[in-house]
């Protein structure tokens, strides 16, 4: 309501005030009656040891990038949340959702029903037991290898009636287990293998295992046609609420006294499971302080060639093939070129095969849950530090800008002395 572009024209309505009024009331009643931040304890940032310049440096960035909202907890303490003109409300997580499905997955092999990471998809699903798929683990699902005919954009996939279908019916066009490649599809069955092996759709069942003993009550979980719950995205939850699940993690599986997850499971989502995709746990990632270095390649400018895009537009990329280029740099050459961030989807949609090469120097900060848009749940070991800052798709800012990526510094700079505070963006995403 606030900042949408295609709301401009009522905003400029008699009455637009008061329905503001209203709308901030019944969020803030929704707020109460689900329970939302229940059980946090507060901290100041003094407190906390954070640098308060810092944060205030902090905050006028995430205003700056279009953020609806920011959590900051320290040692399970809520230090600050922050809403940008609005009220706190469920926020759509995108990807980030992935992190949370598997949660679920560890909950369900520290509880027997799943015997291991490694075993068969088709225990399952039987139709997977002849042939190539009969390859396919649990493993490879969550680490993004599984093998499976996959599309950059999950655009595609909510053309299907049933998302756990579609993916049991996708091509295989890679050995299990040999090249890392993010799949939207992939993950979707994991909704599928959670309701079979729990006999409860997957926000049921972490609704009563996870969420209620967390005090998280007002939450949303998308489903296909069929009702099955979306595993790649998805999940609307208050961003407070979101960082309790942090919490978990960065407790090795508990809260509050109580365990949910095993010490091992937290350890093997978040430590590298690929070669080709070093900062990817299983559905959980690295993050670092600086931004990796990106290179275009030939075989990219080939694949989407041969797939009908357009040879003089691809021509424009030309001087970008074999350079490698911080991310940001990067994205904003590729975009200057092409005209567009919608362009650039256009090619990127065109490339299956073939991939950005991608450099990332240092040792890993932390760990997070990302999503498109700019989602993301950081959690710091070292540090004590969760945080979650999320953002309405409303078109306040460019794409660029909403992905923030100057996050990760910016919330070390709380935490390191005043001479070492550096301005250097970066976290490794995804393209």
């Amino acid at each position: 309501m606030l900042k949408a572009k295609a709301l401009e024209p009522v905003r400029k309505l008699p009455g637009y005030d008061a329905l503001v009024e209203q709308a901030r009331q019944n969020a803030r009643k929704a707020r109460l009656d689900g329970g939302v931040a229940s059980g946090l304890t507060k901290i100041s940032p003094r407190a906390a040891g954070l640098s308060e310049p810092a944060l205030a440096a902090l905050l006028k960035a995430a205003e700056e990038a279009g953020t609806s909202a920011l959590v900051l907890m320290y040692r399970g303490d809520l230090v600050g949340e922050w809403h940008f003109g609005g009220e706190s409300h469920r926020t759509e997580s995108m990807s980030a959702t992935k992190s949370v499905v598997a949660m679920a997955i560890g909950m369900l092999i520290d509880e027997g029903r799943i015997p291991s990471v490694d075993t068969p998809v088709s225990t399952w699903f039987p139709e997977w037991k002849d042939g190539i798929k009969s390859q396919v683990t649990l493993r490879h699902i969550l680490n993004h290898t599984s093998g499976l005919a996959a599309e950059r954009s999950g655009m595609g996939i909510y053309d299907a009636r049933d998302f756990v279908r579609y993916a049991l019916d996708a091509e295989m066009v890679d050995p299990p287990g040999s090249r890392f490649f993010y799949s939207n599809i992939a993950v979707n069955l994991l909704p599928g293998i959670v309701e079979r092996a729990s006999g409860e759709k997957l926000d049921v069942y972490l609704q009563r295992k996870l969420f209620e003993p967390l005090g998280i009550m007002d939450f949303r979980w998308d489903k296909d046609p069929s009702g099955n719950p979306v595993g790649m995205a998805g999940l609307q939850i208050h961003p407070v609420d979101f960082a309790k699940l942090g919490q978990v993690m960065l407790q090795q599986g508990t809260y509050r006294a109580q365990r949910f997850l095993s010490q091992t499971w937290v350890q093997q989502c978040t430590t590298s499971s690929h070669p080709d995709g070093s900062a990817s746990g299983l559905l959980w990632w690295h993050i670092y302080e600086k931004s990796p270095a990106m290179t275009l390649v030939q075989p990219m400018l080939d694949e989407a060639r041969e797939k009908g895009y357009s040879s003089e537009k691809l021509a424009k990329l030309k001087d970008l093939v074999g350079h490698p280029m911080p991310q940001e740099a990067f994205a904003a050459a590729i975009i200057q070129r092409l005209g567009s961030n919608e362009e650039l989807s256009a090619f990127e949609a065109k490339v299956v095969r073939a991939q950005y090469e991608w450099k990332q120097e240092g040792e890993p900060v932390g760990f997070a849950a990302m999503g498109a848009g700019g989602q993301k749940l950081l959690v710091f070991p070292k540090h004590q530090l969760v945080v979650v800052r999320m953002a309405d798709m409303d078109e306040r800012v460019s794409h660029q800008a909403m992905a923030f990526k100057a996050l990760v510094p910016l919330v070390l700079d709380m935490v390191r002395p005043a001479n070492a505070r550096m301005r250097e963006p970066g976290m490794a995403e995804m393209p």
